[in-house]
């Protein structure tokens, strides 16, 4: 079997995402580029929280799989369209996490300057259209805002980080939706504060 950290590593991310609960039985997929023409991802329909290292797919950046007995995610060209656009990106993390789709759900974006998590970690958020999950439609719909961005809601799905590695990736999901619940949480509260433009700057020295 080829890759057997990268396996690990990945079903490791994988079960902290489903503890988290950033992830729910079969929903989202996960990938990790190899070298430069191999991608090691989640298989179609199994609960990620039960994920082995031997349940991993090895593609190729056509989709054909280079190693494993099931079914490679059918997001797979998203995930493709990523690593084409992003050669520094080597970790891909899709999920469905309740509070950062409640943000895509209402067709809004998620602001970035709320807390400073969002401007030292996460960077700011893109808001894509409806794409029907697993098609070129949705590559169509991501594609203007892979570039720019480290994260993407998508409009009635999910959301999708991603980073220079797979705990970089995993980060970026776990504070997108820390961030949302808290905005939605304050909102039951109050009138949630912005921090100003000139503190935000401060930030970045």
């Amino acid at each position: 079997m080829m890759y057997i950290e990268e396996r690990k590593q990945l079903a490791e991310i994988c079960r902290l995402l489903y503890d988290r609960n950033l992830v729910t039985a079969c929903d989202g997929n996960i990938s990790m580029r190899i070298g430069e023409d191999r991608i090691i991802i989640t298989p179609s329909r199994m609960n990620k929280g039960m994920l082995k290292p031997e349940d991993m797919i090895i593609v190729d950046f056509d989709g054909s799989t280079v190693e494993g007995g099931g079914k490679a995610s059918s997001e797979f060209p998203m995930h493709r369209a990523i690593y084409q656009g992003r050669p520094e990106v080597n970790a891909i993390v899709h999920t469905h996490p309740v509070y950062a789709t409640a943000f895509a759900l209402a067709g809004k974006n998620i602001p970035d300057n709320y807390l400073i998590e969002a401007k030292v970690i996460l960077g700011p958020t893109a808001l894509a259209e409806y794409g029907t999950p697993g098609t070129t439609e949705m590559v169509e719909v991501i594609a203007p805002h892979i570039g720019r961005v480290n994260s993407i809601l998508l409009k009635n799905h999910g959301a999708v980080t991603y980073g220079r590695d797979i705990v970089d990736a995993y980060n970026k999901m776990d504070v997108l939706e820390a961030i949302a619940k808290t905005i939605i949480m304050s909102k039951l509260v109050g009138d949630p504060q912005i921090i100003s433009e000139e503190k935000l700057a401060k930030l970045k020295g």
